[in-house]
This record gives C-alpha cells, structure tokens and sequence, in this order.
C-alpha cells in the first residue's frame, strides 16, 4: 500500500472559499491523516494565503499554483492529479465537504475491491442523500454503466485508480465553461474494469454558500452543449459499445437537451441559434442510438417532438407548456409503447429502483 494511499486535489479559483473546511473534511481523523493528502491548487490566486489559511490543520497537505487565465476548473484539476503518485487520488470542489467517515470508507472499500473507482455517495448540503446513479436492485460492486444506469452521475466523485486514469490517459476537458467533467466520466465508467459504488457509505457533500458559481441560464444553448459536442466529435462515440452508446444518448437527451428547455422556459430566452443548434444536437443523439427515444415518457416526448419539428422559439416553448401541463401518472411514467414500460432507462423502471433504494437508505 503507498503512503499516501490517496491524493485529495482541491482546486481554489476564489479566495473567499471555505478551504479550510474543504481540508479539513479529508484530514478529520488520525486515519484520514495517515492514509491522505490533500493537494490544494490555487488557481490564478497567490498560493501564500490559502497556506497561511491552512497552516494550523494537521496532517500531510501542500499548496500549489496554476494560472492559466480560463474561469474553468479543468486546468488546476488536471494539474493536481498530475501530481498524483498514490494508489489512489480523488478530485473535489472547494465549496465542497466530506461528512465524518467518508474518505476512510471508500479506503476500505478500495482497499478490499482494488476498484478502478469507488463511486462516492453524494448529497448537496441539508439535503437527503442523491440516489444518482441508479444501480440495479442490491448492486454496489462491479458495475455497468448501461445497466447501473452510471451515465447519470459523469462527474467524477470519489476515489479513482490513480493507475487507470494514467492508463487511460483521462483529463478534464479545458477551456469549457461548464461540463469539463463529462468525457473524463463517460470514459472512466465505460472504460475502467470495475466500479463499485458503496452507497450506504457517508456521503461527498456538495456546499451551497459560494458566492460565484457557473450558471447554464448565462450561457446560449451551443455554450451549455459544447462539452457534450466536444465528446460526440472526439473518438469516444465508436469506442461505446451498443449498450453504452443508447444509455449515454438517451441520458444527455434528458440532461442535456430537455434541460437546456427547462432552464428557458419563455421565448425571450432563446435565439435563432439556440433552437436550430438544440433540435442539430436532438438528431445527431438519435442518430448515436436509433431508438433511443421509445423509452422516454408520453410527457419527455411531448418536449421531444416539439424540438424536432420546431422552427422558433415559439415552437419550443410551446411544447415545454404542453409537456408541463401533461400532470397524470401515465402521462409521466409510461412510454407510448407497452413494450419500453418497463425498459431499463423508462421513468417506471427508474421510480421503482429508486423507491427500493430509498427503503435501503431509510
């Protein structure tokens, strides 16, 4: 076992960030301390402060610069985890916080699976537990990204094969204003030999008092799509198998393309652009997976077809009202076909998943 067993990088952009409790999560308990160090990168920001800040937590951490002038936190991610010589290293935000226990139970977890990733549990602060990803009924060890439903969940929280991401040759994409995490998680859940994900195990907490935080509703739709183009343009899409490919098309039609509308619900929002940019990208996932739309909701396909055959704003907007308004249980849970009902990415499928992992959780 190396010494450190797990290299924590933490990538500070803004001074006014709770770092200390950030560090201090990680290094909470005389094991944590043995077992972890924490890499704090000060990006474009004077690393002296962040280490007079942290100069009185105890165990193994050590503050370093990056500056490339790119409001992204790709660039000093990528630069902490080249610095990784443990086992294993992890990412994590600066805002963010392990809840007591954490890091020494993905250790053993680590410890005992020799995992290429250990899947972090993950709650945003005050909230319950996130039940994303979705894996099949009583599955927490080698997982499957099309069958535990992984693609949901690309950022890469947790504990990663410091090995594998070399092997693998995995970095954030830089230079994106938002989802710089998505090829790097697509390719680690559908590439890496075993994921385990232990989620009865305490949780990565996600903090909700930053003063600055990137917002989709700023960006134009090709702005809020471009990680998604940049992954479908590179080699990834012919790597997928058959399986793969359908989960991820239909997760970023969901994610992705539904949730571009959703975050503009009038028509003042939206350009020309947007809408002939959003109906290109609806195609261009079909196309990734033919059939990629019948397991989709009587209600998510009301908003499916409004895009494809949209020519405004308009168009668009109207079917996000029509889709809202259809209210009924069939009209949310069950595709238009009885055959896709119980279908693996179906909403029914989900909720019933979903309703037995929250009992285990209970």
């Amino acid at each position: 076992m190396t010494t450190p067993f797990v290299d924590v990088v933490i990538a500070c952009h803004d001074l006014t960030r709770p770092i200390e409790r950030a560090v201090g999560s990680v290094l909470a308990s005389d094991r944590s301390r043995d077992l972890t160090r924490v890499t704090v990168v000060a990006h474009g920001q004077p690393g002296a402060e962040l280490t007079d800040r942290l100069k009185d937590l105890a165990g193994s951490w050590r503050v370093i610069e990056h500056a490339d002038g790119i409001r992204s936190p790709a660039g000093p991610f990528n630069r902490g985890l080249a610095q990784a010589t443990a086992e294993y290293c992890a990412v994590m935000g600066s805002d963010d916080y392990l809840e007591p226990g954490a890091i020494e139970a993905w250790i053993d977890r680590a410890r005992e699976s020799k995992a290429d990733m250990i899947v972090a549990p993950m709650k945003i602060a005050g909230q319950p537990v996130m039940l994303n990803p979705l894996p099949r009924v009583r599955r927490t060890t080698k997982l499957d990204a099309a069958r535990d439903r992984m693609l949901y969940r690309t950022a890469p929280l947790g504990l990663m094969r410091t090995e594998t991401v070399r092997r693998l040759e995995l970095q954030l994409s830089e230079g994106m204003p938002t989802g710089e995490d998505i090829e790097f998680g697509v390719r680690l859940f559908t590439e890496a030999e075993r994921v385990d994900f232990p989620f009865q195990a305490p949780c990565y907490v996600i903090g909700t008092d930053a003063q600055q935080r990137t917002s989709h509703t700023a960006l134009d739709v090709a702005a809020t799509l471009a990680p998604l183009a940049h992954l479908l343009d590179g080699s990834v899409p012919t790597r997928l198998s058959a399986s793969h490919r359908r989960a991820l098309a239909i997760k970023f039609i969901r994610v992705s393309v539904l949730g571009a509308v959703h975050a503009r619900p009038v028509a003042k929002h939206w350009t020309a652009n947007d809408v002939t940019t959003l109906k290109a990208m609806l195609n261009r996932l079909v196309e990734l997976s033919p059939g990629a739309l019948a397991p989709l909701s009587r209600q998510e396909r009301e908003l499916t077809d409004a895009i494809l055959s949209a020519t405004t704003a308009t168009d668009i907007v109207d079917g996000l009202a029509r889709s809202n308004a259809m209210t009924t249980r069939a009209q949310r849970l069950l595709p238009r076909s009885w055959g896709s009902w119980l279908d693996r990415e179906s909403v029914l499928r989900r909720y019933l998943v979903h309703a037995f992992r929250e009992r285990s959780l209970g």
